[in-house]
């Protein structure tokens, strides 16, 4: 079956929260990801809860807001890890031009499947509880939302990058975003080669038809 409600929401939110530069160091972490969710929740409020219920934001301003979102969280999650391990053993087969080719359009996609979702928030709030190391090298942040009077959790999941921690990968309603990808990529090279695969990422691949 599609995704449901709950889990498109979660996406919606995941993206706003996201790699290519510097981490956070292990104590930051917690503190950071709380300034910078309740800033996400704050431009959220603002364009769209607050805006007149017959109001239409066009998908330039849109973009515009997502682009703002992602600029505080470009250096946290690593998007080129994200990406390998969603290819996962087939990864290593690839020439350099072809990772760097794929790299980027998991990247585009990832962050134009959430964008098109901006539109489905409705003043759901966001608390960051508080993290701990499942590994040496591996942390956890779990943060609560309430939607449509539930209790739901996500789970952010961080690797220590030489002293710069990022996320590789986040669990949400229980579903790893890594694990949704490598499935679909799974399905797509049991019949078909990795040029397919790119061009599907490029234009067709998104959450909204995953099937779980």
């Amino acid at each position: 079956m599609k995704l449901s409600k709950h889990f498109t929401k979660f996406l919606l939110i995941f993206s706003l929260i996201s790699s290519f530069a510097y981490g956070l160091e292990l104590d930051k972490i917690e503190s950071t990801m709380t300034q910078n969710i309740q800033k996400t929740m704050d431009i959220l409020q603002k364009n769209f809860t607050n805006n007149p219920k017959d109001s239409t934001i066009s998908n330039t301003k849109i973009e515009q807001i997502a682009k703002e979102i992602f600029m505080m969280f470009d250096s946290i999650f690593d998007y080129n890890l994200m990406a390998q391990l969603s290819l996962s053993k087939e990864y290593k087969a690839l020439t350099q031009t072809q990772k760097e080719e794929y790299n980027q359009a998991f990247e585009q996609n990832l962050k134009k499947s959430f964008t098109d979702k901006l539109k489905l928030y409705k003043d759901e709030k966001m608390e960051v509880l508080g993290g701990e190391k499942s590994k040496n090298n591996r942390y956890h942040l779990k943060a609560s939302m309430v939607l449509d009077g539930k209790l739901n959790y996500i789970v952010f999941k961080f690797y220590d990058n030489k002293g710069d921690w990022k996320i590789y990968d986040v669990d949400i309603l229980g579903i790893s975003v890594i694990q949704t990808y490598r499935s679909q990529f799974n399905d797509i090279l049991t019949n078909a080669d990795f040029q397919t695969l790119l061009t599907k990422l490029k234009s067709e691949i998104s959450f909204e038809s995953t099937k779980q």
